[in-house]
């Protein structure tokens, strides 16, 4: 024996024997096993809103195929531009445009924008109420050559309040004069296709006055009812 040598103690082997983790004759416990994965949802790869603009853009172009425009929803300056350039493109033609309109809301600038695109092509403009048609966009109506409405389809003449009206007297002054000089505009229009005289035609603007289809025809603003 060596110096430094440890001694085992008398009847005990050194180094002692680590007993193995698992003895033979007992097996390792089984692992749990593995969750099966959850099946998740597939996601959508576009937006419902894409898609929904796809679908609207390939319906007006079928229209638009068979010189038909859809005037919907409130008509602003948006739908005012796009309209008018649609009207500008179909208009190189001499077939009739049908131009279905369907404005619960209107706005005066952009309802005279687009009564003046209609002035401008050679292509003759009919025009079809649909739903309710209310505020200036009559004036687009009244611009068409040949005016019609379905049975249940309402028009409201109504002038909306003066816009911009804000910041210095001459500014509030100035917005004020353009919006008389455009209601003037449209009363000019109405007047001329119902022969209606400006003060009757300005009262009913300025009460909201409210008319059916049959009602319309009688005022003068439709032709036909469908």
């Amino acid at each position: 024996m060596t110096d430094g040598q440890a001694v085992a103690p008398l009847g005990q082997q050194w180094p002692p024997e680590v007993p193995p983790l698992h003895p033979p004759d007992r097996p390792a416990p089984a692992q749990p096993p593995m969750p099966a994965p959850v099946p998740t949802r597939p996601s959508r790869m576009l937006p419902t809103w894409e898609e929904t603009a796809v679908r609207d853009r390939d319906l007006a172009d079928r229209l638009l195929e068979h010189r038909i425009i859809l005037v919907g929803g409130t008509l602003d300056d948006a739908v005012a531009d796009r309209v008018a350039a649609q009207l500008l493109l179909l208009g190189r033609s001499h077939q009739p445009i049908e131009v279905h309109l369907s404005c619960p809301g209107s706005e005066l600038a952009a309802s005279l924008a687009v009564a003046d695109a209609a002035d401008l092509v050679t292509a003759p403009v009919h025009a079809v109420v649909r739903g309710v048609l209310k505020g200036p966009v009559v004036a687009v109506l009244c611009a068409a050559e040949r005016r019609a409405a379905h049975r249940n389809a309402l028009v409201v003449l109504s002038v909306p309040p003066v816009a911009g009206a804000e910041g210095t007297s001459e500014a509030v002054a100035a917005a004020a004069a353009q919006h008389e000089r455009q209601v003037a505009q449209l009363r000019g229009r109405i007047c001329s296709v119902t022969g209606r005289g400006d003060e009757e035609v300005s009262r009913d603007l300025g009460a909201g006055r409210l008319l059916t289809a049959e009602e319309a025809v009688a005022y003068g603003l439709i032709q036909q009812v469908r």
